[in-house]
């Protein structure tokens, strides 16, 4: 009579709560490694959209004047606008075009091609709010020399 009934017993139960249980947990060590890789991503377009909004106003500028006065944190161009890293900004004539700017140092360097001399202006940026969640860019921008 006992062999025809159909049925779970405990000791079945307990292995199907422990392999559910493990199921859980690797599910949930998953879904934070994930969530948490996304939530650096996400902000990296809003740092790189700051980036570019300072090398809109920038290229703009650095196609228009041949000669620059450059410090490390100011470029003030000949008869024209003049750049500067302060704090979390960049301001452009005191108007400030970007900002979450961790560091940002400007260098100015010479490049000879041929018998030309270029002059170039090297712009060194992090952007972003903390050290793991920012975008680096070092950029050397070129004066005109025509």
């Amino acid at each position: 009579m006992l062999k025809s009934q159909k049925g779970i017993t405990l000791t079945s139960l307990v292995i199907y709560m422990i392999i559910f249980g493990l199921i859980i947990g690797v599910m949930t060590t998953i879904s934070t490694f994930f969530y948490t890789g996304i939530g650096e991503v996400v902000d990296t377009p809003k740092y790189l959209a700051e980036f570019n909004k300072f090398s809109m106003f920038f290229v703009a500028d650095i196609k228009n004047y041949n000669s620059a006065t450059v410090t490390e944190n100011t470029i003030q161009f000949e008869d024209g606008p003049t750049y500067k890293y302060d704090g979390a900004y960049i301001y452009r004539n005191n108007v400030p075009i970007c900002k979450y700017i961790m560091n940002c140092t400007f260098t100015a360097k010479t490049y000879n091609v041929n018998t030309t001399t270029k002059n170039l202006i090297n712009v060194d940026m992090q952007v972003g709010k903390n050290e793991n969640k920012s975008i680096t860019k070092n950029v050397d921008f070129t004066l005109r020399y025509w």
